[in-house]
């Protein structure tokens, strides 16, 4: 009887040592998840550019539009299209067609070039510490909106009307609604981290840096005036001089061939034909194509773009041909 006594308080002991071993472990701190607060921070710090999306040069500005949400704003005629440095839809508006363009990454510096920028009043409060942000002035038949990230580089949207049966442009006030929630989309889109990429294949445009296709002082040369390149963060295009003044800028895009006729006159330049536009007496352009873009759903194709202006009464179509002579021999074959 004892014995059997003193087992059944051993096993009391056993009991109230184990109970109370759970006890101190229920009681003590758990270790912080390490992973989980550096997400948390990361989720509360300013958003920049270059963190949003790493290599300008290859971004899928398409990735950033949401045409389901475009589709409840507007009519899409045309769904988004991708291209180098944007991603361009079109929609119907009032009866009125309109094309939207949402890229490229611009610095500050390109972003108040021609006018200051604002922050736009009672628009949503994006994560990260975006901004939406206007130019000082909107005109009638168009608006320009930027998504402002930390570093002050911003990603640009446009949204122009054309007439098609009425006689007046849209006013600011019933385009830039809509081209303030493409932005907010894309605000979305960044901060979840959902940015897609491009591949270049060999030989693309994609791959070039613009601006170092032809020299400064080759482009002063024709101009008359020694401009400094001004770069660009994606590389896709170059200027020299200042949009408003004399100016060559070169472009590099995909889009779809330039029909015949439209305005445009077909010209051998540089070994490579060319369709020419000339709108006045102060400018010329001239585009050529180089190869079908991967994936085209419409014939789109690499283009080459050069434009020009002329304010002092020279010749911007000779400027033209000298610098589509000296760069299109040094494209990809």
């Amino acid at each position: 009887m004892r014995r059997n006594r003193a087992r059944g308080v051993a096993g009391i002991l056993v009991l109230v040592t184990l109970l109370s071993g759970c006890a101190s472990t229920i009681i003590g701190k758990p270790a912080p998840d390490r992973e989980a607060l550096a997400r948390i921070e990361d989720e509360r710090s300013p958003l920049t550019a270059a963190a949003a999306f790493g290599d300008y040069t290859t971004i899928d500005y398409c990735s950033l539009m949401d045409a389901a949400a475009l589709g409840r704003s507007a009519e899409v005629t045309d769904p988004p299209r991708v291209s180098l440095d944007n991603c361009i839809a079109k929609v119907k508006l009032d009866g009125q067609e309109a094309d939207v363009w949402l890229g490229g990454v611009v610095d500050e510096q390109g972003r108040n070039e021609y006018a200051p920028t604002t922050e736009i009043t009672g628009g949503p409060e994006l994560k990260r510490r975006l901004t939406i942000e206007k130019p000082s002035s909107d005109y009638d038949g168009s608006c320009y909106r930027y998504l402002v990230f930390a570093d002050q580089f911003s990603l640009q949207a446009n949204i122009s009307s054309f007439n098609t049966t009425s006689g007046s442009d849209l006013a600011p006030e019933r385009l830039c609604p809509i081209l303030e929630e493409v932005l907010e989309q894309a605000a979305t889109v960044v901060v979840e981290k959902r940015v897609k990429h491009l591949s270049f294949p060999a030989g693309s445009l994609g791959s070039i840096d613009a601006c170092s296709v032809v020299t400064d002082a080759e482009v002063g040369s024709y101009l008359g005036s020694t401009p400094s390149a001004r770069r660009t963060p994606t590389k896709h295009s170059c200027r020299w001089g200042r949009s408003g003044e004399d100016y060559v800028s070169l472009y590099f895009s995909v889009d779809l061939p330039v029909p015949a006729g439209a305005g445009y006159t077909a010209e051998t330049l540089g070994g490579r034909q060319a369709m020419v536009w000339t709108s006045s007496d102060s400018y010329c352009s001239a585009q050529t194509t180089l190869k079908p873009w991967p994936g085209a759903q419409k014939g789109e194709v690499e283009t080459v773009s050069i434009f020009v202006s002329r304010y002092d009464g020279g010749d911007p179509c000779g400027v033209m041909r000298n610098v589509a002579n000296t760069v299109f021999p040094r494209l990809p074959a």
